[in-house]
Protein backbone atom coordinates (compact mmCIF):
# COMPACT_ATOMS: atom_id res chain seq x y z
CA UNK A 1 0.00 0.00 0.00
CA UNK A 2 0.96 3.57 -0.70
CA UNK A 3 0.74 6.06 2.10
CA UNK A 4 0.19 9.92 1.97
CA UNK A 5 1.18 11.41 5.26
CA UNK A 6 0.81 14.93 4.35
CA UNK A 7 -2.95 15.00 3.38
CA UNK A 8 -6.14 13.47 5.08
CA UNK A 9 -6.48 10.72 2.88
CA UNK A 10 -3.02 9.72 4.37
CA UNK A 11 -4.32 10.12 8.18
CA UNK A 12 -7.47 8.06 6.82
CA UNK A 13 -5.42 5.02 5.18
CA UNK A 14 -3.18 5.21 8.38
CA UNK A 15 -6.53 4.99 10.53
CA UNK A 16 -8.00 1.85 8.13
CA UNK A 17 -5.11 -0.12 8.42
CA UNK A 18 -5.00 0.60 12.30
CA UNK A 19 -8.91 -0.81 12.22
CA UNK A 20 -9.92 2.51 13.09
CA UNK A 21 -12.79 2.86 10.65
CA UNK A 22 -15.06 5.25 12.44
CA UNK A 23 -12.36 7.45 12.03
CA UNK A 24 -11.28 6.60 8.89
CA UNK A 25 -14.77 6.64 7.23
CA UNK A 26 -14.84 10.39 8.74
CA UNK A 27 -12.08 11.67 7.06
CA UNK A 28 -12.74 10.11 3.88
CA UNK A 29 -16.53 11.16 3.75
CA UNK A 30 -15.14 14.60 4.35
CA UNK A 31 -13.10 14.68 0.46
CA UNK A 32 -15.80 15.05 -2.55
CA UNK A 33 -15.11 14.27 -5.81
CA UNK A 34 -11.32 12.11 -4.94
CA UNK A 35 -10.82 8.67 -6.57
CA UNK A 36 -7.98 7.69 -3.93
CA UNK A 37 -10.95 8.55 -1.29
CA UNK A 38 -13.81 6.91 -3.02
CA UNK A 39 -11.18 3.51 -3.29
CA UNK A 40 -10.79 3.41 0.48
CA UNK A 41 -13.94 4.07 1.09
CA UNK A 42 -14.70 0.83 -0.23
CA UNK A 43 -12.45 -0.83 2.02
CA UNK A 44 -13.59 1.03 4.81
CA UNK A 45 -17.59 0.20 3.84
CA UNK A 46 -17.00 -2.96 3.58
CA UNK A 47 -15.29 -3.84 6.60
CA UNK A 48 -18.11 -1.77 8.64
CA UNK A 49 -20.56 -4.27 7.00
CA UNK A 50 -21.89 -2.04 4.90
CA UNK A 51 -21.47 -3.77 1.56
CA UNK A 52 -24.35 -1.03 -0.95
CA UNK A 53 -22.21 1.25 -0.05
CA UNK A 54 -18.81 -0.27 -0.35
CA UNK A 55 -19.89 -1.55 -3.83
CA UNK A 56 -20.79 2.21 -4.67
CA UNK A 57 -17.85 3.88 -3.41
CA UNK A 58 -15.93 1.84 -5.26
CA UNK A 59 -17.81 2.33 -8.63
CA UNK A 60 -17.07 5.62 -7.95
CA UNK A 61 -13.44 4.91 -7.17
CA UNK A 62 -13.40 3.49 -10.95
CA UNK A 63 -15.43 5.76 -12.82
CA UNK A 64 -13.04 8.47 -12.22
CA UNK A 65 -9.72 6.83 -11.08
CA UNK A 66 -9.02 4.08 -13.12
CA UNK A 67 -5.50 4.90 -14.03
CA UNK A 68 -4.38 6.04 -11.13
CA UNK A 69 -1.55 3.08 -9.52
CA UNK A 70 -3.27 3.66 -5.98
CA UNK A 71 -6.63 3.23 -6.81
CA UNK A 72 -5.65 0.26 -8.85
CA UNK A 73 -3.81 -1.22 -5.76
CA UNK A 74 -6.86 -0.24 -3.24
CA UNK A 75 -9.87 -1.24 -5.59
CA UNK A 76 -7.63 -4.77 -5.74
CA UNK A 77 -7.71 -5.16 -2.14
CA UNK A 78 -11.41 -4.39 -1.96
CA UNK A 79 -12.11 -6.97 -4.47
CA UNK A 80 -10.37 -9.22 -2.58
CA UNK A 81 -12.06 -8.85 0.78
CA UNK A 82 -15.19 -8.71 -0.60
CA UNK A 83 -14.74 -11.73 -2.34
CA UNK A 84 -14.87 -10.76 -5.92
CA UNK A 85 -11.52 -12.31 -7.02
CA UNK A 86 -11.72 -11.50 -10.74
CA UNK A 87 -12.03 -8.55 -10.56
CA UNK A 88 -8.87 -8.23 -7.69
CA UNK A 89 -7.18 -10.04 -10.32
CA UNK A 90 -8.03 -7.52 -12.93
CA UNK A 91 -7.02 -4.39 -11.07
CA UNK A 92 -4.37 -5.71 -9.39
CA UNK A 93 -2.67 -6.58 -12.69
CA UNK A 94 -3.15 -2.97 -13.87
CA UNK A 95 -1.55 -1.52 -11.19
CA UNK A 96 1.50 -4.15 -11.02
CA UNK A 97 2.16 -2.77 -14.92
CA UNK A 98 2.01 0.90 -13.99
CA UNK A 99 5.35 2.96 -13.02
CA UNK A 100 4.73 3.48 -8.96
CA UNK A 101 3.84 -0.95 -9.09
CA UNK A 102 5.91 -1.96 -5.96
CA UNK A 103 8.19 -5.38 -6.23
CA UNK A 104 5.77 -8.21 -5.10
CA UNK A 105 2.73 -6.56 -7.20
CA UNK A 106 3.28 -8.94 -10.43
CA UNK A 107 3.62 -11.89 -7.94
CA UNK A 108 0.20 -10.72 -6.15
CA UNK A 109 -1.80 -10.26 -9.80
CA UNK A 110 0.06 -13.71 -11.13
CA UNK A 111 -1.60 -15.61 -7.85
CA UNK A 112 -4.79 -13.76 -7.96
CA UNK A 113 -5.06 -14.78 -11.71
CA UNK A 114 -4.03 -18.13 -11.30
CA UNK A 115 -6.45 -18.34 -8.57
CA UNK A 116 -9.37 -17.48 -10.78
CA UNK A 117 -8.32 -19.99 -13.81
CA UNK A 118 -6.72 -16.76 -16.26
CA UNK A 119 -3.51 -19.10 -16.97
CA UNK A 120 -2.75 -16.66 -19.60
CA UNK A 121 -2.88 -13.89 -17.27
CA UNK A 122 -0.85 -15.68 -14.57
CA UNK A 123 1.44 -16.83 -16.54
CA UNK A 124 2.44 -13.14 -18.08
CA UNK A 125 2.78 -11.50 -14.42
CA UNK A 126 4.17 -15.01 -13.07
CA UNK A 127 7.16 -14.19 -15.25
CA UNK A 128 7.33 -10.99 -14.80
CA UNK A 129 7.81 -11.59 -11.36
CA UNK A 130 10.99 -13.64 -11.91
CA UNK A 131 12.85 -10.46 -12.62
CA UNK A 132 12.26 -9.33 -9.03
CA UNK A 133 13.38 -12.52 -8.02
CA UNK A 134 13.43 -16.79 -8.04
CA UNK A 135 10.49 -18.07 -5.86
CA UNK A 136 9.57 -21.40 -5.07
CA UNK A 137 6.02 -20.73 -4.98
CA UNK A 138 6.30 -18.64 -8.24
CA UNK A 139 7.83 -21.47 -10.10
CA UNK A 140 5.08 -23.93 -8.77
CA UNK A 141 2.83 -21.36 -9.72
CA UNK A 142 4.07 -21.22 -13.29
CA UNK A 143 4.43 -25.23 -13.64
CA UNK A 144 0.80 -25.61 -13.11
CA UNK A 145 -0.21 -22.30 -15.35
CA UNK A 146 1.96 -23.82 -18.28
CA UNK A 147 0.45 -27.52 -17.70
CA UNK A 148 -2.82 -26.20 -17.53
CA UNK A 149 -2.33 -24.61 -20.53
CA UNK A 150 -1.71 -27.69 -22.34
CA UNK A 151 2.26 -26.31 -22.38
CA UNK A 152 3.88 -29.46 -20.78
CA UNK A 153 7.54 -28.86 -21.89
CA UNK A 154 7.38 -25.13 -20.51
CA UNK A 155 6.03 -27.07 -17.31
CA UNK A 156 8.53 -29.51 -16.95
CA UNK A 157 11.34 -26.54 -16.87
CA UNK A 158 9.41 -24.68 -13.92
CA UNK A 159 8.89 -27.60 -12.33
CA UNK A 160 13.30 -28.30 -12.40
CA UNK A 161 13.76 -24.79 -11.66
CA UNK A 162 11.74 -25.54 -8.33
CA UNK A 163 13.48 -28.55 -7.44
CA UNK A 164 17.08 -26.88 -8.18
CA UNK A 165 15.45 -24.14 -5.35
CA UNK A 166 14.38 -27.04 -3.24
CA UNK A 167 16.63 -29.83 -4.04
CA UNK A 168 15.60 -32.35 -0.80
CA UNK A 169 11.97 -30.63 -0.76
CA UNK A 170 9.87 -34.20 -0.87
CA UNK A 171 6.45 -32.24 -1.94
CA UNK A 172 8.36 -30.76 -4.88
CA UNK A 173 9.43 -34.27 -6.13
CA UNK A 174 6.09 -35.52 -5.27
CA UNK A 175 4.66 -33.01 -7.30
CA UNK A 176 6.86 -33.10 -10.07
CA UNK A 177 6.43 -36.54 -10.45
CA UNK A 178 2.39 -36.29 -10.12
CA UNK A 179 2.95 -33.82 -13.18
CA UNK A 180 5.08 -35.96 -15.17
CA UNK A 181 2.11 -38.89 -14.63
CA UNK A 182 -0.34 -36.36 -15.82
CA UNK A 183 1.26 -35.21 -19.01
CA UNK A 184 1.07 -39.18 -20.01
CA UNK A 185 4.87 -38.85 -19.55
CA UNK A 186 5.13 -42.25 -18.02
CA UNK A 187 8.91 -43.15 -19.18
CA UNK A 188 10.10 -40.21 -17.45
CA UNK A 189 7.97 -40.31 -14.16
CA UNK A 190 9.25 -43.82 -13.86
CA UNK A 191 12.50 -42.81 -14.14
CA UNK A 192 12.60 -39.43 -11.74
CA UNK A 193 11.01 -41.10 -9.72
CA UNK A 194 12.60 -44.32 -8.74
CA UNK A 195 15.56 -41.56 -8.06
CA UNK A 196 13.65 -39.48 -5.55
CA UNK A 197 11.98 -42.48 -4.03
CA UNK A 198 15.97 -43.55 -2.76
CA UNK A 199 16.03 -39.56 -1.51
CA UNK A 200 12.79 -39.36 0.25
CA UNK A 201 12.29 -43.21 1.67
CA UNK A 202 9.53 -42.63 3.74
CA UNK A 203 7.36 -40.99 1.32
CA UNK A 204 4.28 -42.17 0.94
CA UNK A 205 3.12 -39.87 -1.80
CA UNK A 206 6.37 -40.49 -4.30
CA UNK A 207 5.55 -44.13 -3.37
CA UNK A 208 2.68 -44.00 -4.45
CA UNK A 209 3.56 -42.18 -8.08
CA UNK A 210 6.09 -44.54 -8.30
CA UNK A 211 4.16 -47.47 -7.91
CA UNK A 212 1.43 -45.87 -10.61
CA UNK A 213 4.27 -44.88 -12.84
CA UNK A 214 5.42 -48.79 -13.02
CA UNK A 215 1.45 -49.02 -13.31
CA UNK A 216 1.25 -47.71 -17.00
CA UNK A 217 4.16 -49.75 -18.10
CA UNK A 218 2.53 -52.66 -17.04
CA UNK A 219 5.36 -53.53 -14.87
CA UNK A 220 2.62 -55.05 -12.28
CA UNK A 221 5.01 -56.76 -9.86
CA UNK A 222 7.09 -53.90 -9.15
CA UNK A 223 4.13 -52.12 -8.98
CA UNK A 224 2.20 -54.22 -6.65
CA UNK A 225 5.44 -53.95 -4.25
CA UNK A 226 5.04 -49.91 -4.14
CA UNK A 227 1.40 -50.02 -3.30
CA UNK A 228 2.08 -52.67 -0.83
CA UNK A 229 4.56 -50.32 0.45
CA UNK A 230 2.59 -47.52 0.52
CA UNK A 231 -0.07 -49.27 2.67
CA UNK A 232 2.53 -50.21 5.23
CA UNK A 233 3.57 -45.95 5.06
CA UNK A 234 0.12 -44.62 5.17
CA UNK A 235 -2.63 -47.45 5.79
CA UNK A 236 -5.61 -45.19 5.24
CA UNK A 237 -4.58 -44.11 1.73
CA UNK A 238 -7.05 -45.42 -0.77
CA UNK A 239 -5.37 -45.21 -3.28
CA UNK A 240 -2.45 -48.28 -3.58
CA UNK A 241 -6.00 -50.68 -2.18
CA UNK A 242 -7.42 -49.40 -5.43
CA UNK A 243 -4.72 -49.85 -8.13
CA UNK A 244 -3.84 -53.68 -6.53
CA UNK A 245 -7.63 -54.29 -6.58
CA UNK A 246 -7.28 -53.49 -10.96
CA UNK A 247 -4.51 -55.36 -11.19
CA UNK A 248 -4.99 -58.65 -8.91
CA UNK A 249 -5.48 -61.09 -11.71
CA UNK A 250 -1.18 -60.24 -12.81
CA UNK A 251 -0.09 -60.92 -9.03
CA UNK A 252 -1.68 -64.38 -7.82
CA UNK A 253 1.15 -65.11 -5.89
CA UNK A 254 0.91 -61.87 -3.68
CA UNK A 255 -3.51 -62.83 -2.99
CA UNK A 256 -1.91 -63.08 0.59
CA UNK A 257 -0.48 -60.25 1.60
CA UNK A 258 -3.13 -58.16 -0.32
CA UNK A 259 -6.14 -60.00 1.07
CA UNK A 260 -3.75 -59.08 4.64
CA UNK A 261 -4.28 -55.67 3.61
CA UNK A 262 -7.39 -55.41 2.33
CA UNK A 263 -9.62 -57.14 5.43
CA UNK A 264 -7.47 -54.67 7.66
CA UNK A 265 -8.56 -51.23 5.49
CA UNK A 266 -11.81 -52.49 5.65
CA UNK A 267 -12.22 -52.68 9.32
CA UNK A 268 -10.99 -49.17 9.34
CA UNK A 269 -13.17 -47.90 6.59
CA UNK A 270 -16.64 -47.25 6.75
CA UNK A 271 -17.54 -45.26 4.24
CA UNK A 272 -15.71 -45.82 1.04
CA UNK A 273 -17.00 -48.49 -1.40
CA UNK A 274 -13.24 -49.73 -2.61
CA UNK A 275 -13.09 -51.06 0.72
CA UNK A 276 -15.23 -54.12 0.81
CA UNK A 277 -14.68 -53.96 -2.98
CA UNK A 278 -11.06 -54.34 -3.14
CA UNK A 279 -11.44 -57.20 -0.28
CA UNK A 280 -13.99 -59.27 -2.67
CA UNK A 281 -11.88 -59.31 -5.41
CA UNK A 282 -8.93 -60.75 -2.99
CA UNK A 283 -8.86 -64.23 -3.97
CA UNK A 284 -12.53 -64.51 -1.71
CA UNK A 285 -14.89 -67.53 -2.74
CA UNK A 286 -17.98 -66.10 -4.55
CA UNK A 287 -20.07 -66.60 -1.54
CA UNK A 288 -17.69 -64.75 0.57
CA UNK A 289 -17.45 -61.79 -2.03
CA UNK A 290 -20.92 -61.47 -2.99
CA UNK A 291 -22.01 -59.79 0.46
CA UNK A 292 -19.16 -57.65 -0.29
CA UNK A 293 -20.14 -56.21 -3.32
CA UNK A 294 -23.41 -55.55 -2.31
CA UNK A 295 -22.05 -53.50 0.62
CA UNK A 296 -20.04 -51.70 -2.12
CA UNK A 297 -22.39 -50.70 -3.76
CA UNK A 298 -24.59 -49.42 -1.09
CA UNK A 299 -21.65 -47.31 -0.20
CA UNK A 300 -21.35 -45.84 -3.94
CA UNK A 301 -23.26 -46.05 -6.75
CA UNK A 302 -21.28 -43.94 -9.18
CA UNK A 303 -18.47 -47.06 -9.38
CA UNK A 304 -18.80 -48.67 -12.49
CA UNK A 305 -16.29 -51.71 -11.34
CA UNK A 306 -18.71 -52.80 -8.43
CA UNK A 307 -21.72 -53.79 -10.91
CA UNK A 308 -19.57 -54.84 -13.42
CA UNK A 309 -17.72 -57.72 -10.79
CA UNK A 310 -21.12 -58.30 -9.46
CA UNK A 311 -22.19 -59.10 -12.94
CA UNK A 312 -19.51 -61.22 -13.52
CA UNK A 313 -20.22 -63.44 -9.98
CA UNK A 314 -24.03 -63.44 -10.62
CA UNK A 315 -23.31 -64.46 -14.55
CA UNK A 316 -21.38 -67.55 -12.87
CA UNK A 317 -23.84 -68.29 -10.63
CA UNK A 318 -26.35 -68.52 -14.05
CA UNK A 319 -28.15 -65.87 -12.65
CA UNK A 320 -28.60 -64.08 -16.07
CA UNK A 321 -31.23 -61.30 -15.31
CA UNK A 322 -29.11 -60.23 -12.35
CA UNK A 323 -26.39 -60.09 -14.11
CA UNK A 324 -27.77 -58.39 -17.15
CA UNK A 325 -28.66 -55.60 -14.69
CA UNK A 326 -25.62 -55.39 -13.30
CA UNK A 327 -23.85 -54.99 -16.44
CA UNK A 328 -26.02 -52.51 -17.78
CA UNK A 329 -25.73 -50.29 -14.34
CA UNK A 330 -21.67 -50.57 -15.08
CA UNK A 331 -22.54 -49.47 -18.92
CA UNK A 332 -24.52 -46.68 -17.94
CA UNK A 333 -21.89 -45.62 -15.33
CA UNK A 334 -18.98 -45.74 -17.81
CA UNK A 335 -20.06 -46.40 -21.29
CA UNK A 336 -16.89 -45.88 -23.16
CA UNK A 337 -15.39 -49.69 -20.98
CA UNK A 338 -15.55 -52.17 -24.00
CA UNK A 339 -16.21 -55.10 -21.77
CA UNK A 340 -18.75 -54.25 -19.89
CA UNK A 341 -20.75 -54.48 -23.31
CA UNK A 342 -18.66 -57.57 -24.14
CA UNK A 343 -19.69 -59.47 -21.24
CA UNK A 344 -23.86 -57.71 -21.50
CA UNK A 345 -23.46 -59.34 -25.19
CA UNK A 346 -22.71 -62.62 -23.74
CA UNK A 347 -26.01 -62.63 -21.67
CA UNK A 348 -28.63 -61.13 -23.54
CA UNK A 349 -27.71 -64.02 -25.76
CA UNK A 350 -28.11 -66.36 -23.18
CA UNK A 351 -31.61 -64.41 -22.36
CA UNK A 352 -32.67 -64.94 -26.41
CA UNK A 353 -32.29 -61.16 -26.89
CA UNK A 354 -30.14 -60.99 -30.41
CA UNK A 355 -30.78 -57.74 -31.02
CA UNK A 356 -29.44 -56.36 -28.27
CA UNK A 357 -26.68 -58.60 -28.18
CA UNK A 358 -25.72 -57.72 -31.57
CA UNK A 359 -25.49 -53.90 -30.48
CA UNK A 360 -23.55 -54.25 -27.55
CA UNK A 361 -20.89 -56.44 -29.52
CA UNK A 362 -21.13 -53.67 -32.14
CA UNK A 363 -20.38 -51.34 -29.14
CA UNK A 364 -17.17 -53.35 -27.94
CA UNK A 365 -15.89 -53.96 -31.02
CA UNK A 366 -16.05 -49.92 -31.94
CA UNK A 367 -14.49 -49.34 -27.69
CA UNK A 368 -11.50 -51.52 -29.14
CA UNK A 369 -10.35 -49.67 -31.89
CA UNK A 370 -10.13 -46.97 -29.64
CA UNK A 371 -6.56 -45.74 -28.29
CA UNK A 372 -6.49 -46.05 -24.13
CA UNK A 373 -4.20 -44.26 -22.23
CA UNK A 374 -1.60 -45.56 -19.88
CA UNK A 375 -3.65 -45.02 -16.72
CA UNK A 376 -6.38 -47.45 -17.57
Amino acid sequence: MYFFPSDSIGNAQAALEAGRLAEARVLLESIPADARAAALLARVYWQSKLPQKAALAAQSAARIGSAVPFVQHTLALYFAQSGQRKLAAVWEGRFAESKEADPAAALRAAMLFAEVGDWPSAIRFGSAALANGDRADLRLLLARAFETSGKPDLAAEQYRALLVLLPYDEPSHAAFGQALLRMGRFNDAASFLEVARRKFDQSPQIELAYGVALYTQRRFGPAGDRFLRVIDLAPDVPQPYIFLARMIDQLPERLPEIRARAEAWLRMEPKNGFAPFVLARAGLTDPEAKPLLLEAIRRDATVWEFPFELGQLLERERDFPGAAAAYEKAVALNPKMPEPHYRLARVYDRLGLAAKAARERTLHEKLLTQPKSGMQ
